[in-house]
């Protein structure tokens, strides 16, 4: 007999099973595991073992996780959404679960988790922006228009012979400084224009030597035509030299990242600890020292000169990605408060325990 599971393709707020149709892996009927207020999109499947299957069949596999996730995202549905579709956590590729029970345990293990991931995409979407260079005209307006390897270059051309070989080896090392400085300074301005419109951006794997740039941003789903004139803008700044593509709208898998190996209490006792919290704080407390982290550690603080007291504060990218888990630890809180208001009534004031067994009631008791 081969061993059924359960395929499981995202988490969306639902509490009452329905089905969306043979649209599944192996076009199997795609339902809905319910657990308190959301639920697990699955679908049977035989356990297949993924890293065994060559790259044409897992492709295949790929494509109909992701199309199974888009239909779940424009269905008919969806409160959270006015009924204009489910917003979703989309699950990384290949998770199978052996029974709808183990589905149901994996909800509630990480149900934290996958209520603040979803309060984070509500109403919000993923478009990738891929961005490729035209090598060979940067480095034709770097000849017509930089001065300094002009008179390099003119330098060089005057010496022959063994007298010319330093003096080409420098202009290589100046041309290939001044590509890589054109490079970044492109990558921040694009990054900059589009950044307006997002709620947050990430930085992708290049796919090709020609590509210089892979973003993702989250945004507002009515930001579509927004994005669109804004491409548009870039397309004609940059015209001759990049070339743009963007994908979307399509699930947030780029900025949901849930730790299947962490339950409840984990979550919320690393949160809590990450934002200098005792065992019991009321949220009033939350929100000061998630108030008084996000002041000490917002990138937009690092600009200034060295020696500053704000300098003692790692910058750039360790900044920012520090700055990501004060926020992402602030909303588990708050989701967790919030929860725990849900069933034992909000008191003005009152304090929220961070014990393991408190902690676990609380999310579980219905």
């Amino acid at each position: 007999m081969i061993n059924e599971g359960k395929y499981i393709y995202c988490i969306i707020q639902e509490n009452e099973n329905r089905s969306f149709g043979s649209i599944g892996i192996n076009n199997q009927e795609v339902n809905l595991v319910p657990f308190q207020d959301i639920a697990a999109v699955v679908s049977n499947t035989p356990i297949i073992n993924f890293d065994r299957l060559d790259k044409t069949e897992l492709t295949k596999y790929v494509a109909i996780h992701q199309k199974v996730n888009e239909e779940i995202m424009s269905a008919k549905g969806g409160s959270a959404s006015g009924g204009k579709g489910y917003d979703l956590v989309p699950l990384t590729f290949g998770i199978i679960a052996p029974s709808s029970d183990e589905v149901s345990r994996i909800l509630e293990k990480a149900y934290l988790q996958f209520k603040t991931a979803l309060k984070n995409v509500t109403g919000k979407a993923e478009f990738a922006v891929q961005v490729w260079w035209d090598l060979k005209r940067v480095l034709e307006e770097l000849a017509r228009t930089d001065t300094e390897i002009q008179e390099l270059k003119q330098e060089t051309s005057s010496k022959g012979g063994l007298i010319g070989i330093p003096g080409k080896l420098r202009l290589g090392r100046l041309v290939h400084q001044k590509i890589e400085a054109r490079k970044q300074e492109d990558i921040k301005d694009i990054h900059a224009i589009l950044n307006t419109i997002a709620c947050d951006a990430t930085f992708n794997k290049l796919i090709d030597k020609e590509m210089i740039a892979n973003f993702s941003f989250l945004m507002e789903k009515n930001k579509e035509l927004e994005l669109d004139e804004k491409m548009q803008e870039l397309g004609k700044k940059y015209e001759g030299i990049i070339r743009f593509k963007y994908i979307g709208p399509m699930a947030a898998y780029s900025f949901c990242n849930i730790n299947l190996s962490l339950g409840n209490f984990e979550i919320v006792n690393e949160a809590r600890k990450l934002l200098g919290l005792g065992e019991e704080a009321a949220f009033a407390e939350i929100k000061n020292a998630y108030y008084t982290l996000s002041h000490q550690f917002h990138p937009d603080k690092y600009g200034g000169e060295q020696g500053t007291r704000a300098s003692t504060v790692p910058r750039g990218p360790e900044t920012a990605e520090k700055m990501k888990k004060i926020i992402k630890a602030y909303r588990i809180l708050e989701n967790y408060c919030q929860n725990c208001d849900e069933f034992m009534g909000k008191i003005d004031g009152q304090s929220y325990s961070f014990k393991e067994e408190d902690v676990k009631n609380s999310l579980m008791i219905r």
